[in-house]
């Protein structure tokens, strides 16, 4: 197994492991940041910075997921589902951004 490691806020080393794809777990894997935009409509895009093997990626997705949106913040140590982490799967296992990790 790679190094796994994630400097953004609220995402454990061992939730990212969890998270990424078992094709990345043999590689380095550092997540520099997931962030949230509105893109209008009621719609989202969520993107990532993610370093694979030295290798940086900027990956996206775009969601129409409310709950995933008004959870984006919560900062509470009973509350069980971190939007980020829910996020930056959704991106992970978008088709297109699937094709680019297998790729690597």
């Amino acid at each position: 197994m790679g190094p796994i490691s994630s400097q953004q806020s609220g995402i454990t080393n061992l939730e990212l492991r969890e998270a990424i794809p078992d094709s990345l777990l043999s590689k380095s894997v550092h997540l520099h940041w997931i962030d949230k935009f509105p893109s209008g409509n009621g719609l989202f895009t969520i993107t990532t910075k993610i370093e694979v093997d030295g290798q940086i990626l900027l990956l996206s997705s775009n969601t129409v997921d409310p709950k995933l949106i008004e959870d984006w913040n919560v900062d509470e140590i009973t509350y069980h589902t971190n939007a980020r982490l829910v996020a930056l799967e959704r991106i992970l296992t978008d088709p297109v951004n699937e094709d680019m990790i297998i790729s690597l």
